[in-house]
């Protein structure tokens, strides 16, 4: 559960704060390293891949594992994002209004982003390279983003801010680290139904958001 809140808090940088010029589908590759001896030979059960729809100031994060998935619907709009999870079968939803969102933003330390040199070339795009230092990663996190596909200002979330999307980061967390890295942009159209909680999700009990960290 420390991974899964450290992955959302993470995707806060690009989707709470996304423009609205790009529209279309983003997929990334994940691949780890130096894992725990308890989790040696269980790599397949991590998730291998992470997907982000985006239209507009709506956006929607995938990640499939062996025993769960999780979609986060986000509106940079109001501020408002609702975590999905189907773990083992069954089917947890939790509504963040802005407030909410500030408030787990805010029981974390306050990220430190430097500008340094360097860049990468990802799918296309030249991209820029950030460290990132943030509760729940060992050291200094990597991140290299576009400032191509802009971001702008979300009253409340500011401490977040990245200049542009992230294509790729580097980061470890308990001696992990993991490497997330932009495979595929496809500039298209996107359905309004994307963006819609679907039907069979129950609220999520409290011992389950205590373990996330969220109150």
């Amino acid at each position: 559960m420390k991974l899964l809140r450290l992955i959302i808090l993470t995707l806060l940088f690009p989707l709470s704060l996304m423009a609205q010029p790009f529209e279309g589908k983003i997929d990334y590759k994940m691949s780890y390293k130096n894992l725990p001896v308890e989790m040696q030979g269980m790599e397949g059960m991590l998730p291998q891949n992470q997907t982000i729809w985006i239209k507009g100031s709506k956006s929607r994060y995938e990640q499939k594992m062996t025993q769960m998935s999780t979609i986060v619907i986000s509106d940079s709009d109001d501020g408002s994002s609702t975590i999905l999870m189907e773990l083992m079968g069954q089917k947890y939803k939790l509504a963040m209004a802005q407030e909410d969102m500030e408030a787990l933003v805010g029981s974390q330390s306050v990220p430190t982003i430097t500008y340094v040199d360097g860049t990468k070339e990802i799918a296309g795009y030249t991209c820029k390279k950030a460290e990132v230092e943030m509760d729940g990663f060992d050291g200094k996190a990597i991140f290299y983003y576009t400032e191509e596909i802009p971001a702008v200002q979300v009253k409340g979330m500011e401490a977040l801010a990245l200049k542009g999307m992230y294509m790729a980061y580097e980061a470890t967390t308990q001696g992990m680290t993991i490497n997330i890295e932009v495979e595929n942009i496809d500039k298209m159209s996107v359905s309004d139904d994307k963006f819609l909680v679907p039907e069979g999700y129950t609220d999520m009990p409290a011992q389950m958001k205590s373990m996330m960290g969220i109150k």
